[in-house]
């Protein structure tokens, strides 16, 4: 029986730098990741057809998953944020995953992005949700 793992396969991936990053945005953090698995893909934001952002500081952070995309330059496509506290970018991938799977597109990306103490957000475990 086919699986899902014989219909779908990671062709490039990048990573931002680690460490404090006060300097750049959210949306710099991405673009530098974003780029990076483009260049190992051999693509380029035109061929992608959908993206998942893994993002669960957005509504402390007000910076969204259109704001992302627009830096990323990914324009008339399905924009899907979704979060789930620490296996947020990774829901984001078994989504988009999925929807390589199914045949409902053939590229997409999926993408984490974080900067917490941007926000003045105390961290995550408190109990109390994203309320800082």
């Amino acid at each position: 029986m086919e699986s899902i793992k014989d219909r779908v396969a990671i062709v490039g991936m990048g990573c931002s730098k680690f460490g404090e990053r006060w300097d750049v945005g959210l949306e710099d953090l991405a673009i530098e990741s974003a780029y990076e698995a483009y260049e190992d893909a051999g693509i380029g934001p035109d061929d992608i057809e959908a993206c998942w952002v893994g993002q669960v500081s957005a509504p402390v952070a007000g910076i969204g998953a259109t704001s992302v995309a627009e830096a990323l330059k990914l324009h008339d496509i399905p924009i899907i944020r979704n979060e789930n506290w620490c296996t947020t970018a990774h829901i984001a991938l078994i989504e988009a995953s999925i929807a390589v799977a199914s045949g409902l597109y053939d590229t997409v990306m999926a993408i984490g992005v974080e900067k917490l103490k941007d926000t003045g957000y105390p961290g995550l475990g408190t109990g109390r949700g994203m309320s800082p």
